[in-house]
């Protein structure tokens, strides 16, 4: 049986060049390619057999992590792996709390993707990260829930409201967030965040 592999990217030069790769890393395999996302959970509904879903996550249709999301709600058994630009241990941390099976940095050689590909194939989780991420701030995902909020510019009760916890509990996790980004004020902790990779919107 012809192994099935989707490929979700924007950029045609790239998505080509992804496709040669998987190519080379499984003879025979059948790419099949999408550029949006729509067209992706389309494919997926047509082709109940893919055994692997190469995944962008900046694409047209979707924003941040909710298309990842929305793909491993769907099919939870379907093996995806991020190959992103995206590069930030915080950003991949959520990615695999989510679901997906490993993380590729686009700058990653050749040799090192198709390795990646095959040990992923093998039920493998795989991380390919160009970034030295030693000095990674470390955020519950209540804490991630509560810092998108505030990206929002919500105040503590209407943050409370969403995620229908306390306001004092809001308090809380706001005060850890300033702590653990060693900033002063809401503001600069969003700044931070977004240059950290915990928002990516």
């Amino acid at each position: 049986m012809t192994v099935k592999i989707v490929i979700t990217e924007d950029h045609e030069l790239y998505r080509d060049a992804l496709g040669t790769l998987v190519i080379e890393a499984f003879p025979g395999v059948q790419v099949i390619e999408s550029g949006d996302f729509p067209t992706t959970l389309s494919l997926l509904d047509a082709h109940t057999d893919v055994a692997l879903v190469l995944f962008d996550i900046h694409i047209p249709g979707t924003s941040g992590l909710n298309g990842l999301k929305e793909i491993k709600a769907r099919y939870p058994a379907l093996p995806l792996v991020v190959v992103s630009t995206v590069d930030y241990q915080a950003s991949i941390q959520q990615m695999l709390q989510l679901g997906a099976d490993g993380f590729i940095a686009k700058t990653s050689s050749r040799a090192m993707m198709v390795r990646a590909l095959r040990d992923v194939m093998e039920g493998e989780v795989v991380i390919l990260s160009g970034r030295d991420n030693d000095d990674v701030v470390a955020l519950s995902p209540r804490q991630i829930d509560t810092l998108e909020l505030l990206a929002q510019g919500l105040p503590n009760k209407e943050i409370a409201a969403r995620l229908n916890i306390a306001p004092t509990t809001v308090r809380e996790y706001v005060s850890d967030i300033l702590g653990l980004f060693k900033c002063d004020n809401r503001t600069q902790a969003v700044l931070k965040a977004r240059q950290l990779g915990f928002i990516l919107y």
